[in-house]
């Protein structure tokens, strides 16, 4: 833009200043430097406590290389545009595809990235003290197409006022007596990318986490044991962040359920080399239409009307393909690994999860905990949205109701 200064100008400015700073803050005591609040201009922690320590500087070489990257990482934190619902594909072009549903905005407890989660029936969560029988559940959609046109399809009161038969599996869900939430990873739907531009197995796992905690608090399920009342689903590539996230040590839930999962163990990702410079991704592919129905391959599973809203919610809410890197941490995939009742659900015909696979997934999963393998017939890989979902949803159910009290305590 005119009249703005190049990014050296201005860094040069701010290496200066800060200099200046610096020489002036030498001359004086520590007591004085430290009673200013030197330290919020911007020094990190362990060179400050050198300072009080030492009373001195280090050279001033190293000084202003320290004092530049910090001017420069506070600087690009002030003028990056704030991370809001409403600046997302979803948020400024997508606000009919969110009827019905409750949006909040979660905070990751890696770096604070604010994250999107979709509640429905939850403004006023129900306490876990109040109802016994409470049994929250948290979707993962996959790798291309965000949570809302996936779990929401057509569901809100204004669908059903116009004549559309949902296809919501959130409401879906809630009708079936569960306390359904959803969430979009970075870079998809409601919620925006990070500085470097990627999609990354590991985050997407920490992101779950963070989310999956939010939940438990508001639903006051703090006391040691609550947390298996909370399930886990992942769908597609998402069923492999949700096993991942299964495999850790501590889980903030109790049920995982793989759907459709696209495990495979003689697939193994390549590492990036070692000494590359890795940029900001700066990349940007369309999604297409025909991207976007390429899941429905069973002729009668699905009319056209409904798979042709798909299509066009999913091109609103994720109008570019997100990139996803370091996909070999998904090698770290292991079934045995996994401690928790678990349910392996795929259709009969998902051409991304054949059944000698599922096989491999299911017989290989943790011994010492319920686990359940369902086939359903004449589906392929979104069987939540086909004419035959109510075996889905009833599945789901069961499973997310069904079991031992205590049994991720005492027996997994």
């Amino acid at each position: 833009m005119p009249g703005l200064l190049s990014q050296s100008a201005k860094n040069w400015i701010m290496t200066t200043s800060l200099v200046r700073l610096q020489r002036r803050c030498m001359a004086e005591p520590m007591s004085k430097i430290y009673a200013r609040g030197f330290a919020s201009a911007g020094i990190p922690l362990a060179f400050t406590s050198n300072v009080q320590r030492h009373g001195s500087f280090p050279t001033t070489k190293i000084s202003t290389r320290l004092f530049a990257s910090t001017a420069s990482q506070n600087y690009a934190a002030s003028v990056r545009p704030p991370l809001t619902f409403d600046t997302t594909p979803l948020g400024s072009k997508g606000q009919e595809l969110l009827d019905g549903l409750d949006l909040y905005s979660v905070r990751s407890k890696g770096d604070g990235h604010p994250l999107s989660v979709y509640g429905i029936g939850s403004q006023s969560p129900v306490q876990l003290k109040d109802n016994k029988a409470l049994k929250p559940i948290l979707l993962l959609h996959g790798r291309t197409w965000s949570s809302v046109p996936v779990y929401h399809l057509l569901g809100g009161p204004k669908n059903k006022d116009r004549g559309l038969q949902s296809r919501s599996l959130m409401e879906a869900l809630l009708d079936e007596g569960l306390q359904p939430y959803t969430m979009d990873f970075r870079g998809l739907g409601g919620t925006h990318h990070d500085e470097t531009g990627y999609v990354e197995p590991m985050r997407c796992v920490s992101d779950t986490e963070s989310v999956l905690e939010w939940i438990a608090d508001r639903h006051g399920m703090q006391s040691p044991g609550d947390s298996e009342k909370l399930t886990l689903l992942g769908w597609s590539q998402g069923a492999l962040v949700a096993q991942l996230g299964a495999q850790k040590t501590k889980l903030p839930f109790g049920k995982l359920i793989l759907y459709g999962s696209i495990y495979d163990p003689l697939v193994r990702y390549p590492r990036e080399p070692l000494y590359t410079k890795i940029k900001p991704n700066v990349t940007k592919l369309e999604n297409t239409y025909d991207m976007a129905i390429e899941d429905f391959t069973l002729e009668g599973t699905i009319p056209p009307e409904p798979a042709r809203i798909f299509a066009e919610h999913v091109l609103i809410s994720d109008p570019i393909k997100a990139v996803w890197r370091h996909l070999y941490q998904f090698n770290n995939c292991d079934p045995a690994r996994v401690g928790i009742p678990t349910l392996v659900v795929a259709g009969d015909q998902d051409p991304y999860a054949p059944l000698h696979v599922q096989q491999e997934l299911f017989t290989n999963l943790g011994r010492g905990c319920d686990r359940t393998w369902s086939i359903l017939t004449n589906s392929d890989h979104a069987v939540h949205l086909l004419e035959g979902r109510t075996r889905f949803i009833k599945l789901i159910n069961s499973f997310v109701s069904n079991g031992k009290e205590g049994e991720h305590g005492s027996t997994c």
